[in-house]
C-alpha cells in the first residue's frame, strides 16, 4: 500500500520473498507421432488429425482417438499406449496422429460378397474392410445398382452391410461393392517427420512438439515414434527436434532399430556397424534393439523402454536420477519377426548384451530375474564419453533441471538487474541443490555468479550468467570384488 503526505501511526509493507520455490517439472512427459485408428470413432466424433492431445489413461485415448483390436500392429500409437498405460501405468501422454482417413485411403473397385454368409444373421455381409465411404453395391452382372437407405444400409465404421426387406437385393444374394477405405499403410515416414504447412502456418508431425508446451503447460521429455523411428530418417529428425524445444527445452528420443523388413538387422553383431552408418549417434538419442513381445503382440523396445523410464521416475519421487537399466520388463520374449512373418526368439547372454552396451546400444537381458532392460548408455557413446552426455541417466537429470531452471525463474526476465536479484538465483538455487544432496539425488552442487563469466560488456546489455556445477551419481555399472588367498589365515591349523 502506498501513501502520500503526512503519516502518523504504524504502518507496513511488503516486499518479494528473496528465495523462490521450485517450479515442479514432470520428468517423463511422452511425446508420441504415429497413427490412431481414428476412423474406427463414431461419425459425429471429431477425428483429431496433427494435433495435439494429451492423456493420463487408456480409456481417455480410446474415446478420444478410436481403437482397432484385431489389426493392433498397424497402428502405432496402440503399441505405446497399451504398454505406457496398461502395463506401466506411467503418464501423462502427448499423441499426435497423422493418420488422415480423408487423404489415406484406397479404393476397392468391384468385390464380390454374398448376404446371408455370416451364421449370425443372414441378412449382413462383411465388407473386407472398415473405415468406408462412397459405397456402391450392383448385382453380380453390373447391371442393377442398389439404392443405400432402400436396398440396404452400410455401417462406414465396421463395413458391415445389411440387407432391406423393402428392397431389391434378394436374400442370400450375391453384389459386387465398390468403395473406398481408410488405409493406415499410405502413412509415410514424411507424414511423421511434418513440417509448416507454407499456406496456414501449421505444424504437422514431429514439428508439433513446440506446441506441448503452451497447449498443456508440460515440458516433453521423451520422444517416441512406434515403428516409423525405425527409419533413420525419422530418428534423426526427432534427435533435432529434441534440441531446443520453444527454443528453452531439452528431450530425448528412443529409437528402435528395425529387426523386420527390409532392412532387418537380425544378427548381434550387425547391429553396432548399422547404427553407425545411419548416423544414430546423437547425444540426445538411445538406440534400441530388438524387439519384443507379450502375448500376441510385437512392441518395438523403446516403445517398453518409455514406460520403464517412467515408472522407475516414479520409484524415485518423479526425479530422473536414478537409470532404467537392469530394470524389468513385461514382455515374454525378445527377437524379431523374420520374412516367412514368424516370431523367432534370440538369447543374448551376458557377453553380447555388454557388447552392445559398450557401442551406446540398449538391449533386453535374461541374466537375472527375468527378462530386464540392459544398457545405460546414449547413442553418442562410445565416441562421446562425457558423463552428462554418455550416461541416459545423467543426461535426463541435467534435461530436468534445466527445464526446472528456466520455469522458476523465466518470471524474473525483464526484472531489474541488481545484487538483490543475483542473490534471488544464488540463494534459492543453492538451497534447492543442498537438498537434492541431502537425500542423495545428486552427490553435490553449486551455484556461483563469478566476475570472470560476467564482462561488463554483457552485464550492460542485460545479460547475466550463472554456472551451476552438479554432480549427479552415475549408474554402478562395474562391480569388482577382489579374491585373495591369504596364507596367514593357515596358522589356524595349529590352534
Amino acid at each position: 500500500m502506498t501513501t502520500t503526505g503526512y503519516r502518523h501511526g504504524i504502518y507496513t509493507s511488503e516486499q518479494a520473498t528473496s528465495i523462490l520455490p521450485a517450479r515442479t517439472v514432470d520428468s517423463a512427459v511422452v511425446f508420441a507421432v504415429g497413427t490412431a485408428a481414428v476412423h474406427t470413432l463414431a461419425e459425429d466424433k471429431a477425428r483429431p488429425v496433427n494435433v495435439p492431445q494429451l492423456f493420463y489413461s487408456y480409456d481417455e485415448f480410446v474415446q478420444a482417438m478410436g481403437w482397432d483390436a484385431d489389426h493392433f500392429g498397424d497402428y502405432s500409437l496402440q503399441e505405446l499406449i497399451y504398454s505406457h498405460f496398461a502395463i506401466y501405468r506411467g503418464a501423462p501422454v502427448v499423441c499426435v496422429n497423422v493418420f488422415d482417413p480423408e487423404k489415406h485411403k484406397t479404393e476397392v473397385a468391384d468385390e464380390s460378397l454374398t448376404f446371408g454368409t455370416s451364421a449370425l444373421d443372414k441378412d449382413t455381409a462383411q465388407l473386407a474392410h472398415g473405415g468406408v465411404s462412397a459405397v456402391e453395391l450392383t448385382d453380380e452382372l453390373g447391371e442393377t445398382t442398389y439404392e443405400a437407405g432402400t436396398d440396404y444400409s452400410v455401417d462406414a465404421v465396421s463395413g458391415l452391410l445389411t440387407r432391406l426387406a423393402e428392397g431389391s437385393i434378394p436374400e442370400g444374394g450375391t453384389v459386387k461393392a465398390g468403395y473406398v477405405y481408410a488405409d493406415v499403410s499410405k502413412v509415410t515416414s514424411e507424414d511423421v517427420i511434418g513440417g509448416i504447412d507454407p499456406v496456414s502456418g501449421q505444424g504437422t508431425g514431429l514439428e508439433l512438439i513446440d506446441e506441448v508446451y503452451p497447449r498443456f503447460r508440460l515440458v516433453p521429455s521423451i520422444v517416441v515414434s512406434p515403428k516409423y523411428c525405425e527409419d533413420p530418417a525419422v530418428a534423426v529428425v526427432m534427435a533435432a527436434k529434441c534440441d531446443g524445444i520453444n527454443g528453452l527445452f531439452k528431450a530425448i528420443c528412443l529409437v528402435d532399430i528395425p529387426s523386420s523388413g527390409d532392412n532387418a538387422v537380425t544378427k548381434y553383431s550387425d547391429v553396432p556397424g548399422y547404427k553407425e552408418q545411419n548416423n544414430l549417434t546423437d547425444g540426445l538419442m538411445v538406440v534400441c534393439w530388438p524387439k519384443v513381445k507379450l502375448g500376441d503382440n510385437v512392441y518395438g523396445l523403446a516403445t517398453h523402454l518409455a514406460g520403464v523410464m517412467a515408472a522407475t521416475d516414479g520409484d524415485h519421487d518423479g526425479i530422473p536420477y536414478a537409470s532404467p537399466s537392469n530394470k524389468r520388463l513385461d514382455i515374454t520374449s525378445s527377437g524379431y519377426v523374420g520374412a516367412d512373418g514368424q516370431w523367432n526368439e534370440l538369447w543374448l547372454d551376458l557377453t553380447r548384451a555388454n557388447y552392445l552396451n559398450g557401442q551406446g546400444i540398449y538391449t533386453v537381458s535374461n541374466f537375472d530375474g527375468g527378462m530386464k532392460t540392459w544398457g545405460g548408455r546414449m547413442a553418442c557413446y562410445p565416441s562421446n564419453t562425457d558423463p552428462k552426455d554418455a550416461w541416459d541417466s545423467v543426461r535426463r537429470f541435467f534435461n530436468w533441471h534445466q527445464a526446472q531452471f528456466i520455469l522458476t525463474y523465466f518470471a524474473k526476465v525483464d526484472e531489474p538487474l541488481t545484487r538483490r536479484l543475483v542473490q534471488t538465483f544464488l540463494k534459492s538455487e543453492q538451497i534447492k541443490l543442498d537438498g537434492y544432496a541431502a537425500r542423495e539425488i545428486i552427490l553435490g552442487g553449486s551455484i556461483t555468479f563469478d566476475e570472470t563469466e560476467n564482462p561488463v560488456t554483457d552485464l550492460i546489455d542485460g545479460i547475466m550468467r550463472f554456472h551451476l556445477r552438479i554432480t549427479p551419481p552415475v549408474p554402478a555399472r562395474d562391480i569388482e570384488a577382489i579374491y585373495e588367498f591369504d596364507p596367514d589365515n593357515l596358522s589356524a591349523l595349529f590352534g
